[in-house]
């Protein structure tokens, strides 16, 4: 069949004015697509046209479209442009041209006097348009903006008025059958409407002390040196765009004018420079060519191949089988059914590295799907080559792992997913199972090597350690430690992050060995202290027949590596991790441990900024070494631009690395717009519990009146299990009926309330975050006094959960306290 070329963004065409004529296009889309050659459709070329590609058809007797004819090598190629009236669809085709970029060998379709007029007279035009453009940019952006709300004012009367029928018309349904119409928490994942200015401060009646947080709207940050020659002659962007682009003296200018970029991918591209991308990085991303390598007068396959480019793919999607068709004839909205991949994430899907690489980047910025398209591209690219593939795809928590099978299934249910390591397929696992399975292969033979790792032969090691162990031994061995010393937390650190990694198992060694990074210092009399407790804390576990997490996952990266030296290949051709920054060197050892080194073999996908388990680690002392392998995703996806501000301002307190040891941006962008996020200071635990209930009754109230039925989307968050089960039973008792989420999933009808951690990954519409007070932060954190380095990285931590739970609201953003408020939020303002 001819393949068919279509706009992905929507077309400023007749469509736009006449909204009938969407039901035309599925049927000449049809007959396109499977007769192009039939007299109905009248393909016609236009005489005396500037492009001799270019053609139109009949749509109806009334409407024609603009197409261009490329030569595919015996099949046609449609370009579709648009569909106008007949008198104004001939003049548009005598003026419009399909070409290929000059400077960047990217196809495009535009008018001829855009693609001629782009000198030092235009440059200068440009310049002095550039705020009327920039003006422009904001109309267009709030209209559409207003369009998007109108829609969806529309489409929640529609479903009221079918609800309403349905009512009438059968018996009544429970409520969770009821609430499993809504749309759930986890497919409120979407890139939202074009950026619009904000909506005005207004703080509900109803929360009379409520303090409305305002957001910063900085000036962009562009590359030394950039101007609109480099912009144009480099990476082929108008100069219309760049002009305005570098015009733009605040960051909603300049994501309005993104927003609105006829050519998406210039749009893009110009964020991406904005947020620390230099001009290699973009036209690696985007697929650029120099312009030197670019044909001055492109062929027919050149056109092709450059609208299979990044950059072009961000703006046309292409129909080449019955199933495209079909998808585009029942819906035409391409958005809702094509798996989207902003160029930039596309190109690390793509990425054929020779070695381990790192991807980096905020919340919200599409990190786990980039890991999650990668999978299946490595998995297709290994049936391609008529291979099994041996992938794992891990992370930390197996609610996470569960998270990923999902995502994966949901985009190619064929692929052949596996629960034993090593065989073929796809394993989806958290990485502590796979430590145990790998354990568990191995048997009585893991005595040898649990020698070499703990000093002690030992079989019984699938049992993991009950928590207060390390207590216990300081009880019976602890009195030859200094009163700093005499900490769990300190000597449990040294073991996993010191003794475990090097595989120490003598006090000859633990003298000799070197403690990068543990911000105590340690003479050989405290150090021979320190070993009396490790070695009964071995002593003492191999007495129980138990071992540690880091235990199993030190001794399955053991056994690993002795396997490997009698040639036993190891498990794995591809290794991928989510949420890296959470991992403990022995997660590390154990990722080095499964894949063999070489091209493709592991693939990181962290951000340091949201490290609330692990301490601080740096890949390399671990033997994965990904320089020069690294990529910053800088666009964020989920959460609105004033959400996503407040969450900076509790980062900007800290301090961070990543995992090579650099230090950590946090500059991102969002194109979404809402309300400020809200403050809520209240004098005692019991008022705090009555303005909760009143903000969830208004938000509850605001979804009924917009059609949101979707009370799941609500999340109240909290420090522990303990505030939970507190906040659950209070707002019960005044009336607000929420549900309470440990492990399980989410469910439908009820907000829902849960840890900070246990929202990790998820996202909701409307989040209140419940008692961000001083006392919230736990006594651990606080008294901590072995080491003021590891204080302060626990207080990171703390930072950085903190900074997690506000990056979970999608839309609305709330922040309650009582007496004191915690003192991570003092860069928010407005908390005193």
């Amino acid at each position: 069949m001819p393949a068919i070329v279509w706009p992905s963004s929507k077309i400023k065409d007749a469509t736009t004015r006449d909204p009938s004529l969407q039901a035309k296009v599925g049927p000449f889309l049809n007959k396109l697509a499977t007769a192009s050659t039939s007299a109905g459709l009248h393909v016609e070329p236009i005489r005396g046209a500037r492009d001799k590609r270019v053609r139109t058809a009949r749509v109806t007797n009334f409407y024609r479209a603009v197409l261009f004819e490329l030569d595919g090598g015996g099949e046609p190629i449609y370009v579709f442009h648009g569909i106008w009236a007949h008198d104004e669809a001939i003049q548009l085709a005598e003026s419009v041209t399909v070409r290929v970029n000059p400077s960047n060998g990217t196809t495009e379709v535009t008018q001829i006097h855009d693609a001629i007029e782009q000198g030092t007279e235009a440059v200068e035009q440009a310049r002095r348009d550039a705020q009327a453009r920039l003006d422009a940019a904001q109309r267009e952006a709030a209209e559409i903006a207003r369009e998007a709300a109108r829609l969806q004012a529309a489409n929640a009367q529609a479903r009221r008025d079918a609800a309403s029928t349905a009512a009438s018309e059968s018996p009544a349904q429970p409520e969770a059958v009821q609430a499993g119409r809504a749309t759930g928490a986890g497919a409120a994942t979407g890139t939202g409407s074009a950026t619009a200015p904000a909506p005005d401060l207004v703080v509900p009646t109803a929360l009379p002390d409520a303090v409305g947080v305002a957001s910063r709207d900085a000036s962009p940050t562009w590359p030394q040196g950039l101007s609109i020659e480099v912009l144009r002659d480099e990476l082929g962007i108008g100069v219309t765009l760049a002009a305005a682009a570098l015009a733009a003296t605040r960051e909603s200018q300049l994501l309005d004018l993104a927003a609105t970029a006829e050519v998406p991918w210039q749009g893009e591209a110009l964020l991406s420079l904005a947020t620390g991308s230099t001009i290699d990085e973009v036209r690696e991303d985007f697929e650029l060519r120099r312009p030197e390598h670019v044909a001055a007068e492109p062929s027919d396959p050149e056109l092709i191949e450059g609208l299979r480019t990044r950059a072009a793919r961000s703006s046309f999607t292409w129909i080449e089988n019955d199933e495209d068709l079909r998808r585009a004839i029942d819906g035409l909205t391409f958005a809702q059914w094509q798996v989207f991949l902003h160029p930039q994430q596309r190109a690390l899907v793509d990425s054929r590295p020779n070695g381990a690489m790192r991807i980096s980047g905020g919340a919200g910025t599409g990190k786990t799907v980039v890991a999650v398209h990668r999978t299946v591209k490595l998995a297709r690219r290994a049936a391609a080559a008529g291979q099994e593939p041996h992938i794992l795809l891990t992370t930390y928590t197996r609610n996470l792992a569960d998270d990923l099978r999902r995502q994966v299934a949901e985009l190619d249910p064929s692929l052949n997913f596996t629960e034993g390591v090593g065989q073929p397929g796809l394993m989806v696992s958290g990485l502590d199972k796979v430590a145990r399975a790998v354990l568990q292969q191995a048997g009585d033979a893991i005595a040898d090597t649990a020698a070499q790792v703990l000093g002690t032969r030992r079989t019984n090691v699938l049992t993991v350690t009950r928590k207060n162990l390390w207590d216990d031994v300081l009880t019976l061995t602890g009195d030859d430690l200094p009163e700093n010393l005499h900490s769990p937390d300190f000597l449990e650190s040294e073991y996993e992050l010191v003794v475990l990694p090097q595989r120490v198992t003598t006090l000859q060694q633990y003298l000799r060995i070197r403690r990068p990074g543990r911000g105590v210092a340690l003479d050989r009399r405290k150090r021979a202290a320190v070993w009396t407790v490790i070695e009964k804390y071995r002593d003492r576990s191999a007495e129980l027949g138990v071992a540690s997490f880091a235990e199993l996952l030190a001794l399955a990266a053991a056994w690993l590596d002795t396997q490997a030296a009698r040639g036993v290949p190891r498990p794995y051709q591809h290794v991928l991790v989510d949420e890296a920054q959470d991992l403990a060197p022995a997660h590390l050892q154990l990722l080095r441990a499964l894949v063999e080194p070489g091209p493709d073999d592991l693939f990181l996908a962290e951000d340091s900024h949201q490290r609330i388990y692990g301490k601080k680690i740096t890949l390399s002392h671990y033997g994965i070494q990904v320089r020069g392998r690294s990529r910053r995703l800088t666009r964020n996806y989920r959460t609105t631009r004033q959400n996503l501000d407040l969450a900076f301002r509790i980062l900007d307190q800290g301090t961070y690395e990543d995992l090579e040891g650099q230090a950590e941006q946090h500059h991102y962008v969002s194109p979404r717009s809402g309300p400020e996020p809200l403050l809520l200071r209240a004098t005692d635990h019991v008022a705090e519990l009555d303005e909760a209930a009143t903000l969830l009754r208004l938000w509850l109230e605001e979804d009924q009146k917009s059609g949101t039925e979707a009370a799941e989307t609500i999340a109240v968050l909290v420090r522990d299990r303990y505030q939970r089960d507190n906040v659950v039973t209070g707002l019960a008792q005044r009336g607000v009926e929420v549900r309470p989420v440990d492990r399980e999933a989410v469910g439908r009808g009820k907000p829902v309330v849960m840890t900070m951690h246990r929202a990790k990954g998820l996202e909701f519409r409307k989040v209140l975050l419940f008692d961000v007070s001083t006392d919230a932060i736990p006594r651990s954190v606080r008294d901590q006094q072995y080491s003021q380095a590891d204080h302060d990285d626990a207080l990171l931590r703390e930072r950085s959960l903190l900074y997690v739970a506000a990056t979970r609201a999608r839309d609305q953003l709330a922040i309650s306290w009582s007496g004191q408020a915690s003192p991570l939020l003092e860069g928010v303002g407005g908390t005193r």
